[in-house]
Protein backbone atom coordinates (compact mmCIF):
# COMPACT_ATOMS: atom_id res chain seq x y z
CA UNK A 1 0.00 0.00 0.00
CA UNK A 2 0.97 3.54 -1.00
CA UNK A 3 0.33 6.70 0.91
CA UNK A 4 0.40 10.15 -0.72
CA UNK A 5 0.07 14.09 0.07
CA UNK A 6 -3.58 13.36 -0.12
CA UNK A 7 -3.62 10.90 2.62
CA UNK A 8 -5.26 7.90 1.03
CA UNK A 9 -4.07 4.94 0.35
CA UNK A 10 -3.53 2.87 -3.00
CA UNK A 11 -3.55 6.48 -4.54
CA UNK A 12 -1.87 6.17 -8.00
CA UNK A 13 -1.09 8.42 -10.46
CA UNK A 14 -3.34 7.73 -14.14
CA UNK A 15 -2.68 9.00 -17.35
CA UNK A 16 -5.52 10.71 -19.38
CA UNK A 17 -4.83 10.94 -23.64
CA UNK A 18 -6.51 13.82 -24.94
CA UNK A 19 -6.33 15.91 -28.43
CA UNK A 20 -3.33 17.98 -28.34
CA UNK A 21 -4.30 22.16 -27.81
CA UNK A 22 -7.19 20.82 -25.81
CA UNK A 23 -6.12 19.52 -22.68
CA UNK A 24 -6.85 22.38 -20.84
CA UNK A 25 -10.00 22.42 -21.96
CA UNK A 26 -10.52 18.49 -20.71
CA UNK A 27 -8.71 19.40 -17.53
CA UNK A 28 -11.33 21.90 -16.70
CA UNK A 29 -14.20 19.39 -18.24
CA UNK A 30 -12.70 16.89 -16.18
CA UNK A 31 -12.56 19.06 -12.70
CA UNK A 32 -16.22 20.70 -13.21
CA UNK A 33 -17.73 17.26 -14.06
CA UNK A 34 -15.68 13.93 -13.58
CA UNK A 35 -13.53 14.39 -10.65
CA UNK A 36 -14.73 13.08 -6.59
CA UNK A 37 -13.54 15.51 -3.13
CA UNK A 38 -10.60 12.58 -3.26
CA UNK A 39 -9.26 13.27 -6.75
CA UNK A 40 -6.94 15.77 -8.34
CA UNK A 41 -6.84 16.28 -11.99
CA UNK A 42 -3.70 18.52 -13.61
CA UNK A 43 -1.38 19.34 -16.23
CA UNK A 44 2.20 18.56 -15.94
CA UNK A 45 3.64 22.31 -17.52
CA UNK A 46 7.13 23.89 -17.92
CA UNK A 47 8.15 27.31 -17.34
CA UNK A 48 9.62 28.32 -20.49
CA UNK A 49 11.07 31.50 -21.71
CA UNK A 50 11.07 33.49 -24.72
CA UNK A 51 12.48 36.46 -26.19
CA UNK A 52 10.28 39.28 -26.97
CA UNK A 53 11.28 43.08 -28.04
CA UNK A 54 14.43 42.41 -26.34
CA UNK A 55 12.88 41.28 -22.94
CA UNK A 56 12.81 37.83 -21.39
CA UNK A 57 9.40 36.42 -20.58
CA UNK A 58 7.98 33.39 -19.27
CA UNK A 59 4.45 31.38 -20.03
CA UNK A 60 3.69 27.70 -19.39
CA UNK A 61 2.94 25.11 -21.63
CA UNK A 62 2.25 21.21 -21.53
CA UNK A 63 5.40 19.21 -20.72
CA UNK A 64 3.31 15.88 -22.10
CA UNK A 65 1.03 17.57 -25.17
CA UNK A 66 -1.47 15.38 -25.64
CA UNK A 67 -1.81 13.86 -21.91
CA UNK A 68 -3.11 14.79 -18.42
CA UNK A 69 -2.89 12.47 -14.89
CA UNK A 70 -5.21 12.14 -12.08
CA UNK A 71 -4.46 11.22 -9.03
CA UNK A 72 -7.15 8.31 -7.94
CA UNK A 73 -7.55 5.56 -5.48
CA UNK A 74 -10.30 3.94 -7.48
CA UNK A 75 -9.46 4.35 -11.17
CA UNK A 76 -12.20 1.99 -12.40
CA UNK A 77 -15.15 3.88 -11.16
CA UNK A 78 -12.90 7.31 -12.56
CA UNK A 79 -12.59 5.61 -16.16
CA UNK A 80 -16.52 4.86 -15.89
CA UNK A 81 -17.58 8.49 -15.10
CA UNK A 82 -15.30 9.74 -17.77
CA UNK A 83 -16.33 7.76 -20.36
CA UNK A 84 -19.92 8.47 -19.65
CA UNK A 85 -19.20 11.91 -20.01
CA UNK A 86 -16.73 12.40 -22.19
CA UNK A 87 -17.11 9.08 -24.46
CA UNK A 88 -13.49 9.19 -26.69
CA UNK A 89 -11.90 9.85 -23.30
CA UNK A 90 -10.55 7.27 -20.64
CA UNK A 91 -7.08 6.51 -18.40
CA UNK A 92 -4.38 4.92 -20.50
CA UNK A 93 -4.17 0.80 -20.55
CA UNK A 94 -1.62 -1.55 -20.81
CA UNK A 95 -2.29 -4.32 -22.63
CA UNK A 96 -6.04 -3.78 -21.89
CA UNK A 97 -5.89 -3.07 -18.31
CA UNK A 98 -5.64 0.39 -16.91
CA UNK A 99 -2.96 1.31 -15.40
CA UNK A 100 -0.81 3.70 -13.48
CA UNK A 101 2.67 5.03 -13.58
CA UNK A 102 5.31 3.36 -11.85
CA UNK A 103 5.96 4.76 -8.42
CA UNK A 104 9.45 5.51 -9.41
CA UNK A 105 8.01 7.93 -12.35
CA UNK A 106 5.65 9.11 -10.06
CA UNK A 107 8.44 10.17 -7.59
CA UNK A 108 10.44 11.25 -10.09
CA UNK A 109 7.64 13.57 -11.82
CA UNK A 110 6.93 15.03 -8.29
CA UNK A 111 10.16 16.05 -7.44
CA UNK A 112 10.70 17.49 -10.76
CA UNK A 113 7.60 19.66 -10.89
CA UNK A 114 6.47 19.95 -7.22
CA UNK A 115 3.23 20.62 -5.87
CA UNK A 116 1.97 22.44 -8.53
CA UNK A 117 3.17 19.76 -11.00
CA UNK A 118 5.52 23.08 -12.98
CA UNK A 119 8.91 22.47 -14.33
CA UNK A 120 10.47 25.87 -12.82
CA UNK A 121 12.72 27.82 -15.16
CA UNK A 122 16.12 26.20 -14.03
CA UNK A 123 20.00 28.55 -14.88
CA UNK A 124 23.09 27.28 -14.32
CA UNK A 125 26.49 26.53 -15.36
CA UNK A 126 29.00 24.49 -17.46
CA UNK A 127 32.42 23.51 -16.39
CA UNK A 128 34.15 21.99 -19.57
CA UNK A 129 31.10 19.49 -20.20
CA UNK A 130 29.71 19.31 -16.74
CA UNK A 131 26.33 21.27 -16.29
CA UNK A 132 26.10 22.48 -12.73
CA UNK A 133 22.41 23.90 -12.04
CA UNK A 134 22.22 26.63 -9.36
CA UNK A 135 18.87 27.16 -9.12
CA UNK A 136 14.91 25.82 -10.25
CA UNK A 137 13.69 22.07 -11.01
CA UNK A 138 16.56 21.03 -12.78
CA UNK A 139 18.51 21.25 -9.42
CA UNK A 140 19.53 17.82 -8.79
CA UNK A 141 18.61 16.26 -11.88
CA UNK A 142 21.97 17.32 -13.94
CA UNK A 143 22.62 13.69 -15.27
CA UNK A 144 19.31 13.91 -16.53
CA UNK A 145 19.92 16.45 -19.32
CA UNK A 146 20.53 14.82 -22.57
CA UNK A 147 21.04 18.00 -24.82
CA UNK A 148 21.54 21.79 -24.45
CA UNK A 149 20.41 24.90 -26.47
CA UNK A 150 22.02 27.85 -24.30
CA UNK A 151 20.75 29.94 -27.18
CA UNK A 152 17.29 29.26 -26.84
CA UNK A 153 17.81 28.58 -22.72
CA UNK A 154 16.47 24.63 -23.45
CA UNK A 155 17.27 21.24 -22.13
CA UNK A 156 16.44 18.21 -23.04
CA UNK A 157 16.01 15.80 -20.21
CA UNK A 158 14.98 12.03 -20.46
CA UNK A 159 11.24 10.80 -18.22
CA UNK A 160 9.65 7.50 -18.20
CA UNK A 161 6.45 6.85 -18.21
CA UNK A 162 4.85 3.42 -18.41
CA UNK A 163 8.57 2.05 -18.20
CA UNK A 164 9.34 3.97 -21.73
CA UNK A 165 11.98 6.74 -21.89
CA UNK A 166 10.66 10.12 -23.33
CA UNK A 167 12.47 12.82 -24.23
CA UNK A 168 10.79 16.33 -22.80
CA UNK A 169 12.10 19.68 -23.33
CA UNK A 170 12.75 22.18 -20.30
CA UNK A 171 13.96 26.11 -20.22
CA UNK A 172 17.46 25.66 -18.89
CA UNK A 173 19.95 29.18 -18.83
CA UNK A 174 23.27 28.48 -18.49
CA UNK A 175 24.63 31.64 -17.53
CA UNK A 176 28.44 30.68 -17.95
CA UNK A 177 30.71 28.60 -19.08
CA UNK A 178 33.74 27.99 -17.46
CA UNK A 179 36.91 26.25 -18.90
CA UNK A 180 37.56 22.73 -16.99
CA UNK A 181 41.18 22.88 -15.65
Amino acid sequence: MTNNRHGMSDVRWYVVQTLKGREKKALLEIQEHVTEADEHAFIMENEKLYKHQGKWHRERENLFPGYLFVVTGKPEKFDVRLRRKYHPLRLMRVDDAIRSIEPDEEEFLMRLGGENHVVKYSEGFQIGDKIVIEKGSLKGFEGEIRKKDRHNRQAKIAVSIFGRETEVTVALGIVKSVRAN
